[in-house]
């Protein structure tokens, strides 16, 4: 009896240890300050895109993020906003502490230089609109809001991925804050609007 208690306590250290540093366990995100208005948008933010640590470090190779040098603008504002990774999402925020979807890009695209409206409206009119099999990285990317029956722009990212590599960007989510998803096979797919040439 006492072998099967010995056997048993190994086999659940092992789970455990497994779901610790392997496992799809629950990803350790920080907490969101505050959602949109109504909520709503948490259920069209679910997606297994999201890198499994909020560790910058840790998180950027593996997202494909220069070291060094960058060879075009577009380089470095991906680079810039996946170093956000992980930032706390907060309602009409612009800063550091916390940004919402389109301050995210006021303030990304701000440090070099492009000045972008805050508001998810404003900048779906910016620059010039792109097919979505010629996006490239530092493209802004519109969606709808939560509304899918609502065509208007109520959510933004930065296009961090070249073709003919399938369309991934990071946005602030009221889920998770700054994060990377994917464009194809999920939710946002149904939300999409336009790719929106912003940068030179």
């Amino acid at each position: 009896m006492k072998k099967i208690w010995i056997i048993f306590g190994v086999l659940l250290a092992s789970l455990v240890l497994y779901k610790t540093f392997w496992g799809s366990g629950d990803l350790k995100t920080p907490g969101i300050k505050r959602t949109s208005l109504d909520a709503g948008d948490q259920a069209f933010h679910n997606d297994s895109t999201v890198a499994r640590t909020v560790n910058q470090e840790e998180a950027a190779p593996a997202l494909g993020v220069l070291k060094g040098k960058y060879a075009t603008k577009a380089d470095s504002v991906v680079a810039f906003a996946l170093q956000r990774y992980g930032t706390e999402y907060t309602y009409g925020g612009v800063t550091e502490e916390g940004f919402d979807c389109s301050g995210f890009l006021t303030y990304v695209y701000g440090q070099f230089g492009v000045t972008i409206p805050h508001g998810s409206s404003a900048q779906a009119k910016l620059g010039e609109s792109v097919a979505v099999q010629e996006a490239k990285k530092g493209d802004l990317i519109v969606f709808t809001g939560t509304n899918l029956e609502d065509r208007t722009p109520g959510h933004v990212g930065i296009v961090i991925t070249n073709p003919p590599k399938a369309v991934q960007f990071v946005h602030s989510s009221s889920n998770g804050g700054v994060k990377v998803s994917e464009l194809e096979g999920t939710l946002y797919q149904k939300r999409f609007l336009d790719i929106r040439r912003v940068l030179p």
